[in-house]
């Protein structure tokens, strides 16, 4: 029953950003980071196998990176350095399966992130151009 409610809540609030106009950046971070709504490309990274793929990506500043849980057990995604601002897509095993966290970062330099629930073992990296 949770499960059901928190999908259910979730395809809410898809909707709601996919009709919304609102161009807040997530406020407060200094434009390092900040969530983004769904859609218009990107880079994908699935979370697997206990494992990040990729495991490393490449992207230009700006370009939206979306982690997809598509497992049955639960994961995150938590920045462990790189410039700017700390980013998380919520607390520790917070992603359960098909939860995603979109991500923009817009500070060019080399981002390393874990999931900790899994770390260090399921580690990934970003190198933002």
């Amino acid at each position: 029953m949770t499960k059901l409610l928190a999908l259910i809540l979730a395809c809410l609030a898809l909707g709601l950003a996919a009709c919304g106009g609102d161009d807040d950046d997530g406020g407060g971070d200094g434009g390092n980071a900040s969530e983004q709504p769904a859609g218009g490309g990107g880079t994908e990274v699935a979370l697997e196998n206990v494992q990040f793929d990729p495991k490393d990506v490449t992207v230009k500043a700006g370009e939206t990176i979306t982690f997809k849980n598509n497992e049955s057990i639960p994961h995150d995604v938590h920045k462990t350095s790189g410039p700017g601002d700390d980013f998380a897509s919520g607390p520790s095993g917070g992603m359960q399966e098909g939860d995603t966290f979109e991500l923009k970062l817009d500070q060019p330099g080399k981002y390393e992130y874990v999931c900790d629930v899994h770390a260090p073992g399921m580690a990934g990296t970003i190198t933002v151009k």
